[in-house]
Parts: C-alpha cells; structure tokens; sequence
C-alpha cells in the first residue's frame, strides 16, 4: 500500500498540478511483478465460476494497461486495511492508495480535477454517494459479486444498499453502539435502553460529540427521533447529562482518560481501535434500537485505473472481505454463513436495529431537526 499524499486548501491551478504528478506516479511497479495472462487464485473467495472469470479479465486488463494504482477517496480508511492488504496480495502487481478526503475538501479536489482533466481518484467512498454521482463525479457499475439480501426487506430501505441508478453499492455498515469506561463501570451499572440516559443518575457521567456538526450523533440522533424511539424531551434530557464535544474522538478520548464514564451514539469501530491502543473502553449493544448506516462506495469518473477500481469493487462483496470486514468490526451486508464476528457480535441479518430509511428522508429530517440540534449544543 502507498503511503498517502494529501492535497489540502490550496489554489485550484495548483491542485491540478499535484493532480497530474499524482498520476504520474500511479501504476508504477505494477506490471513489473505481475503479467497478463497469470492465473489467479480465486477460490477463497467463494464466488462462481462466472464472477471468477469475470474477476481474472479485469485483472489481466488491468495489468496490460498499467494502470494497476487505484486511489481511493474516502472519509477515513484505519478499518479497511485489512482489505486493502489483502486486495494487494490476491491481486499480484495491483496497489492501493488511500486518500482521506470529507467535505469541501472533497469537493474541490474533485471539481480541480475534471477541470483540469487529470483524473486520480478511481474509487469513492462517501455516505453521501448519491450527491457525488448527481455532480457527474462517479461512473454507473455494478459489481459482479453484489447481491441484495433477503433479510434487508422491510428492514433497510434498499437506497441504503443499492442506487436505483446503478452508481453506488453498500458493502457492509457501521453500527453505532456506546463506550464505556471498563474501570469506572461494571456490566451491571449500564443503561437497558436509550431511555435510561435521560435519568438524572447518568449527569455528569456522559459525553458525546455535538449532534449539530454532521456524523455519527447527527445520524444517531436523527434516525431515533425520526423512528419515534425518543422524542425531543429525551434528547434535552440526555443534554443536560452530558458534556457535548466538537468530535467523536474527543469524546472517546474522555472515556478512555476516565474523565467520563460513558458514551452514547459512538461508531463501534473507534471503539475497538481505543481498546487495541490499550484503553480500558467496552463496547455496549442495546437489546433493540441499534442504530446502522451503511457504507456506500463507487467508481469514479474517468478513473485512470478504471479495470483495476471495478476488481477492487467486486472484491469487496467476497467472503475473504468479509472477514477483514468484521476482523475491523464493521458488519457485512452479506456475510458468509462460514464467517462470524471475532467479537462476539450478531451478523447483521441477526441484529437489532431502527429500520433505515431512505437517504432523501434522513436528509430531510435532519434539516427538520437542525434547530433541535443546535439548542442541545448551546445548553
């Protein structure tokens, strides 16, 4: 795997003159490790002889062309690189740059780069996909391993998995738990449900990021409120608790010191990156009411790397994903009835959450509760 480079605020010229260095560089070392024609070794994968198949020819094409770097533009990237490295070794010759890219920055990298015609990114990452795919940033494609599930019907809308225009699909989801500190809380002291943190036992003892700055407190907060799970009393309530932070990593930081005893609305992913750093945090499912939101990823515009980004793409939905999938601690949409959770987590068919609903009215009522939001932060 590459190491990153980063194009931050600067001038549009000069970002697209790190545009084309950057591809340039890109591909290089590829083809000299590896040659057409090679055969793969595809059965770990557990996938049909015709999405094998499917998975050699864009490997050969890749290989042939020499564009064999594939940049992908993601809001973070720690929990993937048990599927990056594994990418690299299935895939002889092919290699991953991971580019770490939200916002505005995002926005203007992508818009210097069709500007300018220097086209890097070949892989996208965002859970705002759909946005990105309407600014003719993404390239329609379906990889060949994608399935819908069954068990997502009445449960996840399927724009959460699937773009009904064939741009983005959902490999896995995050579920969105709450920490605690292991030194300061036993089992026995924790909340049964989101209810009991509006009780005045819990004030001072929590911390949370502020719901008003978009991630996962905004999506936790909205897809309960919208769901009628809690109401905007509870959410007061759970306010006056708390101590309300800029970032998510911040309020970690404050279970792991001690200085909390308790956060909700946390991606359980940070959760176990505290905990392998050595940090006395647990991670804390409810019995119902989990929150998830999915993972949506798609092939850039023009990628340079066009045949490599869809093989990595299709490898996403295969078994050995999978498992660096939930090794990492994120859920599998479609998990392998061979895989489980080497933490002792439900697979996501199994799991017990709010239904998901669709992308336009999670937009919605998170504008509709942007005033609610913000007074919680200004308590």
């Amino acid at each position: 795997m590459k190491l990153n480079f980063r194009i931050t605020a600067l001038p549009q010229a000069a970002v697209a003159g790190l545009a084309v260095s950057a591809l340039l560089l890109t591909g290089c070392g590829g083809p000299d490790s590896a040659a057409a024609g090679a055969e793969l070794d595809l059965a770990p994968l557990k996938i049909d002889s015709s999405q094998e198949q499917e998975l050699q020819a864009l490997y050969d094409a890749a290989i042939e062309s020499g564009e064999t770097d594939v940049a992908i533009y993601a809001g973070h990237h720690d929990e993937f690189k048990g599927i990056y490295d594994s990418f690299e070794e299935r895939f002889p010759g092919l290699t991953i740059t991971p580019e770490t890219y939200v916002g505005a920055e995002l926005q203007t990298t992508l818009e210097a780069e069709r500007q300018s015609g220097n086209r890097v990114v070949d892989v996208l990452s965002n859970p705002n996909a759909d946005r990105y795919a309407e600014q003719g940033f993404a390239e329609a494609y379906k990889p060949g391993t994608f399935e819908m599930p069954e068990w997502a019907e009445g449960r996840v809308s399927p724009d959460q998995i699937e773009d009904p225009k064939g741009f983005y699909y959902a490999p896995w989801a995050l579920m969105f738990a709450s920490s605690y500190n292991t030194e300061l809380l036993q089992e026995s002291d924790l909340p049964e449900s989101w209810a009991d943190l509006a009780d005045d036992e819990w004030a001072g003892k929590l911390t949370f990021m502020d719901p008003s700055k978009p991630g996962g407190t905004m999506t936790v907060s909205t897809t309960l409120l919208q769901a009628g799970v809690v109401d905007e009393a509870w959410l007061k309530a759970v306010g006056d608790n708390a101590k309300i932070v800029a970032q998510d990593q911040l309020a970690l930081q404050s279970i792991s010191s001690g200085e909390f005893a308790y956060q909700p609305l946390s991606a359980s992913i940070s959760i176990l990156n505290a905990q392998q750093d050595g940090a006395p945090v647990e991670v804390q499912f409810f019995d119902e009411n989990n929150v998830i939101a999915t993972e949506k990823w798609m092939l850039a515009a023009d990628a340079p790397s066009s045949d490599a980004a869809k093989l990595l793409l299709s490898y996403l939905y295969t078994v050995e994903a999978q498992e660096k999938t939930l090794e990492a601690g994120n859920f599998p949409i479609n998990q392998d009835e061979s895989l489980t959770s080497p933490h002792g987590w439900p697979a996501l068919a199994d799991a017990k959450f709010v239904e998901l609903p669709q992308q336009s009215v999670m937009r919605e009522k998170m504008a509709e509760y942007a005033d609610l939001f913000k007074s919680i932060t200004a308590q």
